[in-house]
């Protein structure tokens, strides 16, 4: 190279590296200041940061302890006990990170001083409240005075600290602003020097032409390896990863080709892991699809088999499950007829594995004896996987597989993930199996037990038989006698015999049935004793609980506080007294064996909750403590009477507290030990005890462990006799351990399904079979939840809040249609969105559960879209406050979840269900089914009653309120009238004359196109719980005829037609509408024919508040003196059971008499007793009523037949 290129080259190399050096000298000075300021910025933000976790920290802390405060749970002090944990590494954190600044730290001690003052102030009133002491109000106002010291000290170090950050940033920006500067400067001198030697230099390259062609050689070379280097890349794009560059260059293209060839292998990697991974949980979801259903052992092993081989490249495969001691072979697949179909445990390698728990792999195995058979010849299998069947922790039988190639890694990870599923499956249908044996052989032992009383009834005849034929022979034997006394004395003396065998016989014949008619005489005077027992005891009761009431009211405000007090508590003790009439005719029921079940899913959840709200105050009075829980690994629910196991549990929990002084009392529910088909209900109390000797006293009737006249807990000694035979009606039983002075524990135990019991025959029980046709829906709903369930107990869900969607709420105008979402899946709430917006409709998003309700009321939308699983409130909550609102109430709700609670949404109001995830059409099924709601006119009610007048008034109620209605007195009629007309709900009398209860609902909801139709049962009839509970199968709200049960009736009509109120408060109603309510009784004369004075007394005092007029009959007689003397009697109150003269006689003559042919007459007794409605009704009596008297069911009767 010429010398003046190489000066020009050295003098502007020379210039440039002086301007780098001086410009990177600059910079480099420049970036660590900028890089101090930096850090200087950064410190402060983490002393913010660290001095917000001290504040985090206490918050959390005294958050947790406020939480114990108020429900004294133990859960509740985790955040507590980690604040307290995380508090002192905070505080040093702190301290460390304000090492540069004095001022800092002499606050931060200050706050560390004040933190733990508060701590300590937050351990006291934990431990007091650990003591069940009472936390007082200066108590916490002491702490909060601590804590706003706190935030204060924080405050003021966070503002320091803001202004030291305000004044590092500005540093910062100015460095930054120098730095910049100098970088354009340096930038332009060097772009001037560098067009300074750019023309010094460019008469030089024209000497270089020799060097361009030259590089123009090696570009050819280098595009020549790009496009090589480009080919291969579009195929490992297009998932040829095998393709591989050679090329050996050691510069920058082939360091590129290298990288390129390292990252397709990377990519083939990858991809094989992935579709390993996907074959892997294909496999099991087919296994998972396979297994679904009621199938038998035979049928899964086969299915399992077959899939497990096909899939996992084997050829062959066998199953063997454990049965009697013995592993025996219940599957195989392309084997042929196996030698050894049965191993001992550690016999052979399957009987090793089921032994050993353990699995085994065999890998190139030579013997002849593993070979199958196919249609060429014979192929030698030489790889075996043997591995064990488990169900949960117990292994149940050995899997055998066999393949012509080595098993891989993820064949393997594959059958032993399969091995799992297909054990819990095999273990659940020998369940099955054995409950499907268990009812065989349960139905062979009945149809055997039929067929021998079918043998001793003909044996019974056949003897009856035998006996006439044997005196029809003594006969001719006596008239042979007479001819022939000398001949036959040998044959008189075997008539002889004979006859005094007959006699034997008849006489037994006899003994049998005097035995006989005693014991129905001796049940017939037990339940007429009982009948007659209810009446003399309900007959006082009616006066004392009607005058306690009347006084308790103190309507015309002449008692005092203690007078009132003292008629409450003789209210409460006739209730009491009630009680324990009903206890003694309940164990009547189970004696005699007519006590009904009705059995249904019960949920655990709701039984504990039921009894911690009724037994957890009464625990609180006496400085109990309560405990109930579940164990781990328990289903949600069990089939039974839930009526009987609440009345069970409550009887023993009741017991538990009343004799336990200190201490506490537990109920826990688990799995019998033995049988994991059975349930354990455990109440353990720490209280007295029972003595050994009188343990088998404490289940008698009337029998307590102390019956002294000196003891000191009383109650009448039925409460566990019921309870026991309750237990053996459920198929269980209930055992006690205890000791005295040392507490006691009794164990109810109960089959998981009733139908799985085998009850104590302690007498003919009466099971009443009945449909579980929301059961599938029940144990469906179960699951998803353990926090939810059934309407599950409400809790507030621990969902995130998401973030707010922008909608239409700022734009909606007066006339706009709009629909309120409440959703707290953002992209579901979108696609409602969007998808409201194309059916014309605007569109507000709510995602929380907590302002839904608020959110409706105050932007009144035409309709609601509701999710069920909302976070801090769930939508069943948001339903029930939309519904208890009467300016909210009429608007359509549809609720959207992925729990399958569909008939519980109807129930709780809601104009349909859809279970999500749903698709397109049912979208456009909501959309048209809330526009229907909307524009459904006029609202239509059916009406079935089978009293006329009864119809009539509420029809004209119904009417005054804008409400059609249609009466019918049937239910085919109304069966008739619903399919022809469309009715929007329909009211039912309980009673009508050829169908009962719930066979009634049954048959409307039989029928297609009737299964959502709201029916309201309305009724006068005392209804048993039982009842009541098989009524609310298919009934959506039952109304007892009371005095405000008009009103009632016109809510749940609202609720379920989605009408408006126009005037929600009480005293704007119109008296047009609802005066008869008050003024149908005044003036009226009333008779009230009884034989207790006490009676008409009490009657009286209640109906005269009323302005009434009572005309009082002691007997029929004086009843049909009384109304001849008062002609203008506008109802009767008939006693049944009066002296001289019964009710029956009475009505039957008052009948006679063609004035008083339509007379309102309502029957009064006091049997309660089944077929005293029938009875009374049939005797000519208007309605009915049972002692004691209801006075608001009275009322109600009496309105109904004087406005009627």
């Amino acid at each position: 190279m010429p010398k003046t290129i190489l000066r020009n080259l050295q003098i502007g190399f020379g210039i440039s590296l002086l301007i780098l050096l001086a410009s990177s000298t600059a910079s480099y000075i420049s970036i660590r200041k900028q890089s101090h300021n930096s850090a200087m910025v950064d410190h402060s933000r983490r002393v913010m940061s660290r001095v917000n976790k001290i504040l985090q920290d206490l918050q959390n802390a005294e958050t947790g302890q406020r939480g114990f405060l108020l429900t004294g749970l133990d859960k509740f002090l985790d955040p507590y006990k980690t604040g307290l944990q995380s508090l002192p590494q905070s505080l040093s954190r702190a301290h460390d990170l304000t090492s540069d600044n004095p001022e800092q730290q002499q606050i931060i001690d200050t706050l560390s001083t004040l933190v733990q003052s508060r701590l300590a102030k937050l351990e006291n009133l934990v431990n007091i409240k650990k003591r069940g002491g009472m936390v007082t109000v200066s108590q916490l106002e002491e702490g909060k005075t601590y804590m706003d010291s706190c935030r204060l000290l924080i405050s003021k170090i966070i503002d320091r600290e803001e202004l030291l950050l305000n004044k590092r940033s500005e540093e910062l920006s100015r460095s930054s602003g120098y730095t910049s500067i100098f970088v354009l400067l340096a930038a332009a001198v060097s772009l001037l020097i560098t067009l300074f030697f750019y023309f010094r230099l460019r008469a030089d390259f024209f000497q270089r032409e020799q060097l361009q062609n030259d590089l123009k050689r090696k570009d050819e070379e280098i595009q020549r390896r790009l496009s090589i280097t480009q080919r291969i890349a579009r195929e490992i794009a297009a998932g040829h990863y095998d393709m591989q560059i050679q090329d050996g260059e050691q510069d920058d293209l082939g360091s590129l080709t290298g990288s390129l060839n390292e990252m397709a292998r990377s990519l083939k990697t990858s991809f094989e892991e992935l579709n390993n991974n996907n074959w892997h949980q294909a496999g099991l979801t087919q296994l998972g699809n396979l297994l679904m259903g009621n199938k038998q052992q035979e049928e899964l092993t086969a299915v399992t088999l077959g899939h497990l081989t096909k899939y996992g490249n084997c050829v062959n495969g066998a199953i063997y499950l454990m049965e009697q001691d013995e592993l025996v072979l219940r599957g195989s697949y392309g084997l042929e007829d196996p030698e050894r179909k049965r191993f001992a445990p550690g016999e052979g390698m399957v009987g090793q594995v089921f032994k050993d728990k353990k699995e085994k792999l065999f890998e190139n195995l030579e013997d002849t004896d593993y070979v199958i058979s196919f249609a060429a010849g014979k192929v030698l299998v030489n790889n075996l996987f043997i591995l064990p069947v488990f169900d949960g922790n117990e292994c149940i039988g050995v899997m055998e597989l066999g393949s012509l190639q080595p098993f891989s890694s993820i064949q393997l990870a594959f059958f032993r993930d399969a091995v799992q599923k297909v054990g819990t499956t095999l273990a659940a249908a020998q369940a099955r199996l054995v409950v499907q044996n268990l009812l065989e052989e349960t139905q062979a032992q009945t149809e055997e037990l039929q067929a021998q009383h079918t043998e001793l009834e003909s044996l019974n005849s056949s003897l009856e038989m035998h006996t006439h034929k044997l005196q029809a022979s003594e006969e001719e034997l006596r008239v042979q006698q007479e001819e022939l006394v000398q001949s036959n004395r040998e044959l008189e003396e075997r008539s002889k015999l004979l006859e005094d065998k007959n006699l034997e016989i008849a006489e037994r014949n006899q003994e049998i049935q005097k035995k006989a008619a005693e014991l129905e005489q001796s049940t017939r005077y037990k339940s007429e004793f009982l009948a007659n027992m209810s009446h003399e005891l309900r007959t006082p009761l009616n006066s004392i609980l009607l005058l306690s009431r009347l006084m308790a009211e103190n309507s015309d405000g002449n008692l005092n506080e203690e007078q009132m007090e003292s008629a409450a508590v003789i209210q409460s003790s006739g209730k009491s007294l009630l009680t324990l009439i009903d206890e003694i005719l309940d164990l009547s029921k189970i004696e005699s064996g007519k006590m009904d079940l009705d059995v249904q899913p019960v949920f655990f959840a709701d039984i504990l909750n039921g009894l911690t709200a009724m037994f957890a105050p009464i625990a609180a009075d006496k400085q109990l403590g309560l405990e109930m829980s579940v164990a781990e690994g328990m289903p949600l629910q069990l089939e039974t009477d839930k009526q009987r196991l609440d009345q069970i549990l409550r009887n023993l929990l009741s017991n538990a507290i009343k004799f336990t002084a200190s201490g506490k009392v537990t109920l826990h529910i688990d799995h019998e030990q033995s049988q994991t088909n059975r349930i354990v209900f455990a109440v353990r109390d720490t209280g007295i005890g029972i003595p050994k000797d009188k343990q088998h006293l404490i289940f008698e009737a009337f029998q307590q462990a102390d019956g002294s006249t000196r003891r000191k807990f009383g109650g009448t000694g039925l409460g566990l006799s019921i309870s026991r035979e309750l237990a053996r009606l459920l198929g269980g039983e209930i055992l006690l351990d205890s000791e005295e002075n040392k507490g006691s524990v009794f164990r109810l135990i109960l089959p998981a399904k009733t139908s799985d019991a085998t009850p104590a025959a302690f007498g003919t029980v009466q099971l009443l079979p009945i449909e579980l046709d929301f059961a599938e829906e029940a144990s469906t709903a179960g699951v998803q939840t353990s926090e939810t369930v059934n309407l599950p107990a409400k809790k507030t869900l621990e969902i995130p809040i998401p973030a707010d969607i922008p909608d239409d709420r700022d734009s909606i105008v007066a006339g706009d249609r709009f629909i309120l979402i409440v959703e707290d899946d953002i992209e579901f709430a979108k696609i409602l969105l969007k998808y409201t917006r194309q059916q014309n409709y605007k569109g507000i998003v709510v995602v929380r559960g907590d302002i839904a309700a608020e959110m409706v009321a105050r932007y009144m939308p035409l309709a609601v879209l509701l999710d069920i699983q909302l976070p801090l409130k769930d939508g069943w909550q948001v339903m029930a406050e939309i519904k208890e609102n009467p300016k909210t109430r009429h608007i359509p709700v549809h609720i959207m979840s992925s729990l399958q609670v569909k008939r519980e949404s109807l129930l709780q109001g809601a104009i349909d269900f859809i279970n999500k995830p749903m698709a397109l059409e049912q979208m456009g099924d909501m959309f048209r089914k809330i526009e229907d709601a909307l524009t459904r006119h006029p609202k239509k009610v059916l009406i079935v009653e089978e009293n006329p007048k009864h119809a009539a008034a509420l029809s004209l109620f119904l009417g005054s309120f804008d409400i059609a209605s249609e009466i019918k007195s049937n239910v085919d009629d109304s069966i008739v009238a619903l399919s022809s007309d469309t009715a929007d709900c329909v009211i039912l009398d309980m009673g009508v004359p050829d169908r009962v209860g719930y066979e009634t609902l049954e048959a409307v909801k039989r029928n297609q196109g009737l299964e959502n139709l709201p029916i309201i049962v309305f009724t006068g009839k005392n209804l048993s719980q039982v009842e009541e509970m098989k009524l609310k199968r298919y009934a959506d709200s039952i109304i007892v005829k009371t005095a405000n049960s008009y009103q009632r009736i016109l809510d749940e009509v609202g609720l379920f037609l989605h009408l408006v109120e126009e005037n929600s408060g009480p005293s704007t109603k119109s008296p047009g509408r609802l005066g008869f309510l008050q003024d149908v009784l005044q003036g009226k004369k009333v008779l009230v024919a009884d034989d207790d004075i006490r009676n008409i007394f009490s009657l009286t005092k209640a109906l005269e508040k009323y302005q009434m007029t009572v005309v009082p009959a002691t007997d029929g007689k004086d009843a049909l003196k009384q109304l001849e003397d008062n002609p203008d009697v506008a109802v009767i109150l008939m006693d049944m059971m009066m002296p001289e003269m019964d009710g029956y006689e009475t009505i039957a003559s008052i009948r006679k008499d063609q004035r008083y042919e339509n007379m309102p007459i309502i029957a009064v007794t006091a049997k309660s007793m089944m077929g005293d409605r029938e009875k009374c009704i049939a005797a000519g009596a208007s309605d009915y009523i049972s002692k004691p008297v209801d006075i608001d069911q009275l009322l109600s009767l009496l309105r109904v037949w004087m406005y009627g």
